[in-house]
């Protein structure tokens, strides 16, 4: 008997159940709360036709606006989708992209030198231990960027292996001050992956934003 008693006491047990209150009132909500308001009214008082048009057009306001953002939405995710899609044709390509290093590869690397005016340069190169290899003095170099190449040999004419080699830029200006600079460097990507929205490229054993290409070749 005390079984059966239990078990009829379930079903009410969750009736009881509250339901979260919500701070959002969608279409459905609205249009709820204007039927119950017309249920009710007093039949013995006289009503304003322009309450009841303000209302239905509020409500026909809401809902325009709510299939409004599920088309913007829906646009978004297609938008996102060949955005993806069109990244991914990036794979082979060969990028310049802002970077402290570069890529020596079958005894050749290049790198850009950004300078925002004229300014005479010099280039240290260093290993992956931080011991310095090489240093480059391509002289005087224009506002811009400058394209600067290495043969991939130390300061005493040696071939090194191939790999990533950190660059450290001086420059001075004409005026014998420090001046601005900046080093680029080309890369081939070999994969894209996307993170929270961004689309990452992988080149050179890293990963950088697209937005840092600032040249792409075949």
């Amino acid at each position: 008997m005390q079984t059966g008693m239990l078990e009829a006491a379930q079903p009410a047990a969750k009736e009881l159940t509250p339901k979260k209150p919500s701070n959002t009132m969608d279409k459905n909500a609205f249009l709820s709360l204007l039927v119950a308001q017309l249920k009710n009214q007093d039949p013995t008082q006289s009503q304003d036709p322009s309450q009841m048009v303000q209302q239905m057009t509020s409500f026909s306001t809401l809902e325009q606006a709510q299939n409004t953002n599920s088309l913007l939405t829906g646009l978004q995710s297609q938008g996102n989708g060949l955005y993806q899609t069109n990244s991914a044709s990036l794979i082979g390509k060969h990028v310049r992209v802002g970077s402290s290093s570069l890529d020596l590869r079958s005894g050749k690397a290049s790198m850009g030198v950004e300078l925002e005016a004229p300014a005479k340069v010099t280039i240290t190169i260093k290993d992956a231990h931080g011991a310095t290899v090489n240093q480059l003095r391509p002289g005087s170099m224009a506002a811009g960027t400058n394209m600067v190449d290495w043969d991939g040999k130390d300061a005493k004419g040696n071939p090194l292996a191939d790999g990533t080699y950190a660059v450290n830029i001086q420059a001075l200006g004409t005026d014998g001050k420090p001046a601005k600079a900046t080093t680029s460097a080309f890369m081939t990507v070999k994969g894209v992956s996307f993170v929270d929205g961004k689309v990452m490229l992988s080149a050179g054993g890293k990963q950088f934003p697209l937005a840092d290409i600032t040249e792409i070749s075949a």
